[in-house]
């Protein structure tokens, strides 16, 4: 899951958000589309919960909001800017045209509640809830929450086998980078840097992934990172 900082709400959302009994259907589909543009600029282009690279292209960002929404719930207008979030289709078999596909994110969520955010400033952080092995399994840290957090990994199906997959891989390539580069101070903080979410720009997938385990080998190492 990622955690990145806000930027500026699209102008549209300002009347938008003040017009009782308004929804998300009545935004025009250019205005939906600027509500995504900058829900992928903040991001770095990837899904909120999985990390996925979120293609730019129509059709492939879902506009999620944090706090599950129920008829009685958009009625009184509870949908906010800090809480909505770009995710991917989360569907295998509507993206690969498969017959049959896991469903993870935002489509396997439904109308859980989650405890995680990641949104800075807006709940707990997941950076300090969550651990990866090398494996690609996501799991709680160890700690009193430890409960609520596999209660948000299993609701939006975090260990989907693709993305369990695309998590090792990810590690794989991140270890041999630092393998030639004998895991020096410089490398890992030149990764550490790389791998930040900046306003605008394509952030790498699996960004909060390569952290935590760079995070972990600068401990080993007593090395301090820095951006």
């Amino acid at each position: 899951m990622l955690r990145f900082a806000k930027g500026a709400a699209p102008k549209v959302l300002t009347g938008w958000q003040a017009t009782p009994g308004a929804d998300w259907e009545s935004l025009s589909a250019t205005h939906k589309d600027d509500v995504r543009d900058a829900l992928l600029r903040d991001q770095g282009e990837l899904c909120a919960y999985c990390q996925r690279r979120i293609p730019t292209k129509d059709g492939y960002v879902k506009v999620e909001h944090w706090h599950a929404q129920s008829a009685e719930e958009e009625a009184k207008g509870t949908l906010r800017w800090l809480d909505m979030l770009g995710v991917c289709l989360g569907d295998e078999a509507q993206e690969t045209g498969a017959k049959e596909g896991e469903r993870h994110c935002d489509t396997a969520r439904g109308n859980k509640k989650l405890f995680l955010h990641p949104v800075a400033g807006r709940g707990p952080d997941p950076r300090e809830h969550l651990r990866y092995t090398s494996e690609g399994e996501v799991l709680p840290s160890t700690g009193t929450s430890s409960a609520r957090v596999q209660s948000d990994i299993d609701a939006l199906n975090l260990n989907a086998t693709r993305l369990k997959r695309a998590r090792r891989e990810i590690f794989d390539a991140l270890r041999e980078r630092l393998d030639k580069r004998k895991f020096t101070t410089a490398a890992l903080n030149a990764e550490y840097k790389a791998a930040g979410i900046q306003p605008g720009v394509q952030s790498p997938t699996q960004c909060e992934v390569v952290r935590y385990h760079l995070r972990r080998w600068a401990r080993q190492k007593n090395v301090e990172l820095g951006g």
